[in-house]
C-alpha cells in the first residue's frame, strides 16, 4: 500500500506551481469511532465522517476541497475507526480504478491505515467525495464532503472560458434517519451482509443544516445585487429526490451538469436533481427580493413530498446604480494564524462575538476583540489549532461562519 508522509495542516492546500501546473494536497482523517453533531431541534446524533486532523473531531459534511482546472490534487487518507475499514470514492471526477475509491476493485483502509488518492482537475465543476465500504451506511452517517473545481488560474467562470458569475454558493443536500445514527447498521463477516432497516429520515439537510439554522448561516443564504450573476451549485448526496423552485425574479438558468457543460442553458424555475447528481444554475435577479427558494425532499418510491427547506434569499440594490452590494457578513483570512478580521456594517460597541469549539463549548479569548463601527479584530494567540464557530450577535441580527486556526 502506498504510504504519505503526514500533513500537518487543516486541509490547508499547499499549492507549489511548476509552469501552469499547480499540485494541491489536502489531509483527510477518516473516523467512524468519534464524532456527533448538532440538529435545529438540539437533538445530538452519533455520525461518522471526515476530519482534517486527529485533533479534531468529524463534521458534516466534511471540509471542501478546493482545485483549479489544471491542477493537479493529491489526498492524503488515513482511517482512525477501530473496526470500520474505509475509502475515498471521487464521485464524478475521472480517475483510474487504483483512485476510485471502490473496494471492489481497488482497496480500502483498515484501522490506522494511510494511503493517498490523485486525480488531475480536468474539468471545473462539482462533485463529491464519499466513503464507498458500505456506503449506504457509511454516507448516511455522514461521511460526504464536495470538491469544487474553479476555472482555469481561478478565474469566476462556471467553467474555463464559460459564463462568468459575481458570487458562487454552494448547497449539499442530504437527510439523517435518527435511528440509524442510534443503531447504524452493522456488517455481517459471516455472510458479508448488511441488513439495512427502513429508511425514514426525521431531518432534511442543506450543507448539513435545517429549520432554523438555515438563516445564520452565511454560506446557505444566497445574497446578491440586482444585475449580479450568481452561481448556485446544488448537489444531492441523499436518498431522496430534491426539487428546487427558484422564484422568477431570480430567472434561473441550469448551465451545467455533473460537471460538463450542457449545449444549451435551460430557462426553468423548477428543477428535480436526484442522488448523486451536480447541477449549475446561474441565477441574474432583475428585481430586490427578500424571499426563500423552496427545496423540496421527495420518496424516491411513492413520489410524497416528505419535507420542504426553505434557505434564504436576499437581493438588493442595482449594480448599475449602486455599484455592488459588499457582503453583510465576511471572515479573512480563513484559514487564519494572526489576527483575524470581521467584516460587517450591523458591527458596533454594543455587537458581541463568541467563539465556539466543534463541540459547541464556547472559547474564551486571551485577547479580546477590538470592535469598531463595521469591522472587528480578533487576536487568536493562544488558541489552539483546530475548526471553531465564530458567532456575531448584532442587536436581533445574527451571523455565524466556521472558521480554521491554524
Amino acid at each position: 500500500m502506498m504510504r504519505a508522509r503526514p500533513v500537518t495542516v487543516l486541509l490547508l492546500l499547499c499549492a507549489i506551481a511548476t509552469h501552469a501546473q499547480v499540485t494541491r494536497n489536502y489531509q483527510v482523517i477518516l473516523r467512524s469511532n468519534f464524532g456527533s453533531t448538532t440538529m435545529w431541534d438540539g437533538n445530538v446524533l452519533d455520525i461518522y465522517g471526515f476530519a482534517p486532523t486527529l485533533a479534531d473531531a468529524p463534521v458534516v459534511p466534511g471540509y471542501t476541497i478546493y482545485a483549479e482546472e489544471g491542477d493537479s490534487v493529491i489526498i492524503t487518507a488515513r482511517s482512525v475507526s477501530q473496526i470500520h475499514h474505509h475509502t475515498i470514492h471521487l464521485h464524478g471526477l475521472d480517475v483510474d480504478t487504483r483512485n476510485d475509491g471502490d473496494p471492489a476493485t481497488s482497496f480500502s483502509l483498515s484501522h490506522m491505515q494511510d494511503t493517498t488518492y490523485t486525480f488531475v482537475a480536468r474539468h471545473a465543476g462539482t462533485y463529491i467525495y464519499h466513503c464507498h465500504v458500505g456506503d449506504v451506511v457509511h454516507v448516511q452517517m455522514g461521511m460526504y464532503a464536495s470538491v469544487k473545481v474553479k476555472g482555469a488560474g481561478g478565474a469566476n467562470t462556471a467553467w474555463t472560458g464559460g459564463p462568468t458569475y459575481d458570487r458562487d454558493y454552494g448547497w449539499l443536500m442530504s437527510e439523517m434517519d435518527e435511528d440509524w445514527h442510534d443503531n447504524p447498521p452493522v456488517h455481517d463477516d459471516s455472510t458479508d451482509t448488511v441488513v439495512i432497516p427502513p429508511y425514514e429520515p426525521n431531518y432534511f439537510l442543506i450543507n448539513g443544516k435545517s429549520e432554523t439554522q438555515l438563516p445564520p448561516d452565511s454560506a446557505i443564504v444566497v445574497r446578491g445585487a440586482v444585475n449580479e450573476r450568481i452561481y448556485l451549485r446544488l448537489t444531492n448526496i441523499g436518498f431522496n429526490d430534491n426539487r428546487i423552485t427558484f422564484p422568477a425574479s431570480l430567472h434561473a438558468q441550469v448551465i451545467d451538469s455533473d460537471g460538463r457543460p450542457l449545449p444549451n442553458a435551460v430557462d426553468t424555475d423548477t428543477l428535480e436533481v436526484s442522488p448523486g447528481e451536480r447541477y449549475g444554475v446561474m441565477l441574474t435577479p432583475d428585481a430586490e427580493f427578500n424571499g426563500t427558494i423552496q427545496v423540496q425532499y421527495i420518496d424516491l418510491n411513492t413520489g410524497i413530498v416528505l419535507n420542504t427547506q426553505t434557505p434564504p434569499v436576499i437581493i438588493e440594490g442595482f449594480v448599475g446604480v449602486n455599484g455592488p452590494v459588499v457582503p453583510e457578513f465576511s471572515v479573512h483570512p480563513v484559514p487564519a494564524s494572526g489576527p483575524l478580521y470581521v467584516d460587517c456594517p450591523s458591527i458596533d460597541g454594543r455587537s458581541r462575538i463568541t467563539l465556539y469549539d466543534v463541540r459547541g463549548a464556547a472559547v474564551p479569548f486571551i485577547h479580546p476583540a477590538i470592535i469598531t463601527p463595521g469591522n472587528a479584530t480578533l487576536n487568536l494567540s493562544g488558541i489552539a489549532s483546530g475548526t471553531y464557530y465564530l458567532q456575531l450577535q448584532c442587536g436581533e441580527k445574527l451571523f455565524a461562519e466556521r472558521i480554521v486556526v491554524e
